[in-house]
């Protein structure tokens, strides 16, 4: 089934993109390493067809390491160099500016400047990617999806001119399990699928991944608490970290937005939410 969600703010960028895209000579395209395949925008695709392009894995350090190598020998099939990145600590960054010169057009027309246009969903680090590039703080960075809110052109050095654009997702979401996915990295908020339901099925996904040790040591839990469904054991974590409603329930939804702030930190563990056997069996 799929779940509508198309912002006018998305509707625009997506128009706006497609007029930006025939001046531009190179595209970063970011996705998150932990959600390769779902944080992939398809109706990008279709909008960016044959364009030359450098494919990111940005925050590979959240990633497990042998799922991602698995991700990067899949995405290699296609005619497009990719990479491992993590931007908050420049890894990979030298590779990466190696793969924009070998790629930088050539006999440009009135000598004018290469141009890179750097795109994908919200909340996959772009920004951040950018900042790295520049060497310097030039565009806003946060854990909430939609900080970037216009195109912005940005000079680097050697000779190139940067297109930032705002994140957005294809109008259709294809699934419910797709939406609390892109949800728990923080690329819709919760008006779409909400935290508490979010944070369940990221229990559920650590536990299926037998990654539960992580969460009990962090939260302070026992193994005991991985036989409990995940309503309970998102309580047991309320209780740890004295989230509580007045009379002294628990209070879930800041449980779940602790467990989910927590997650995308790298604080769990690393975790990568999905496999390529995942997305071969669909």
């Amino acid at each position: 089934m799929e779940k509508s969600w198309y912002p006018g703010l998305m509707a625009r960028e997506e128009r706006r993109l497609k007029e930006n895209i025939k001046y531009i000579d190179l595209v970063l395209e970011v996705l998150d390493a932990r959600l390769p395949m779902t944080s992939r925008n398809y109706r990008l695709q279709k909008l960016l067809g044959s364009k030359k392009r450098l494919v990111i894995l940005n925050k590979a350090d959240l990633a497990e390491i042998n799922l991602t190598g698995r991700w990067l020998e899949i995405l290699a099939r296609e005619k497009w160099p990719v990479l491992a990145f993590n931007a908050r600590k420049m890894s990979g960054l030298n590779r990466l500016e190696k793969l924009m010169v070998q790629n930088k057009p050539r006999n440009l027309q009135y000598r004018r400047s290469s141009r890179l246009m750097v795109v994908g969903i919200p909340n996959v680090g772009k920004s951040t990617i950018i900042n790295r590039l520049v060497r310097r703080f030039a565009v806003r960075t946060g854990e909430r999806a939609g900080i970037t809110r216009g195109s912005q052109w940005i000079r680097l050095r050697d000779g190139w001119e940067m297109l930032d654009t705002p994140g957005f997702l294809p109008p259709y979401i294809k699934s419910n399990v797709n939406a609390k996915a892109l949800a728990a990295i923080g690329c819709i908020d919760f008006k779409v699928v909400d935290e508490e339901r979010t944070a369940k099925w990221l229990l559920k996904k650590i536990i299926a991944r037998r990654k539960f040790s992580s969460l009990a040591k962090y939260y302070s839990l026992s193994e005991e608490d991985a036989n409990k469904n995940p309503a309970k054991l998102l309580d047991e974590i309320g209780v740890s970290r004295g989230c509580f409603k007045k009379g002294g329930r628990v209070d879930r939804t800041k449980a779940a937005q602790l467990l989910l702030r927590d997650f995308r930190r790298g604080e769990l563990g690393r975790l990568s939410l999905e496999k390529p056997e995942d997305y071969e069996e669909t």
